[in-house]
């Protein structure tokens, strides 16, 4: 184990939560779950997974949204970028999103 894998652990870790809050916070928690279980059965990502899987998720989240997913990934995007945990600045996007969908 090198000296970059930890903190590239707790990277992946605070990407996963980023993630999945955004995820809750735009869809609602069942939409969420429910996103994560086609994400496991047609993609075979596991949620700890989504950090190093980003562009598959993408793919995954495009298919399960449709138009809707560009949202979501600038969200996701800019709270990644941020570092930004428990956001509630983009919260108005859901509204966009379900325009969308």
């Amino acid at each position: 184990m090198t000296s970059h894998e930890p903190r590239q652990g707790k990277a992946n870790e605070k990407s996963y939560k980023i993630v999945d809050q955004v995820l809750n916070r735009m869809l609602g928690k069942e939409a969420t779950r429910t996103f994560y279980d086609h994400l496991k059965t047609t993609h075979s990502i596991q949620r700890h997974e989504i950090a190093q899987e980003l562009n598959l998720f993408n793919h995954a989240l495009k298919e399960y949204l449709g138009p809707g997913a560009a949202i979501i990934e600038h969200v996701i995007h800019k709270n990644l970028q941020l570092g930004v945990e428990e956001s509630e600045a983009d919260f108005p996007d859901r509204a966009r999103i379900l325009k969308l969908a």
